[in-house]
């Protein structure tokens, strides 16, 4: 299929979730192989354009931790949100 590649991640930094929501995004180009061990997350595919690859996934687990980083600093809103909008049909009482 192409060159074998290995991108690494502190898991100090990223959580092993982040990196597997990141490279399910990413399925439709590779499979991978995820290792983790001493504080470092690897992830090692075949692609025919590796450091295209490598740098797609590099973003999207950015991307990922963000959204994941949102998602907790917003929780708290979003409930009050729903609670709110349940309030009015007469389900919660």
């Amino acid at each position: 299929m192409g060159t074998e590649t290995a991108v690494t991640f502190d898991a100090n930094v990223f959580s092993l979730e982040t990196v597997k929501r990141a490279l399910y995004r990413c399925s439709d180009q590779s499979q991978f192989d995820i290792t983790s061990e001493g504080g470092a997350i690897t992830v090692t595919f075949s692609a025919i354009d590796p450091d295209g690859l490598a740098d797609k996934i590099r973003n999207e687990v950015l991307d990922q931790d963000l959204r994941d980083t949102l998602s907790k600093e917003t929780a708290n809103v979003r409930t009050l949100i729903l609670a709110n909008a349940f309030s009015d049909t007469g389900l919660i009482r």
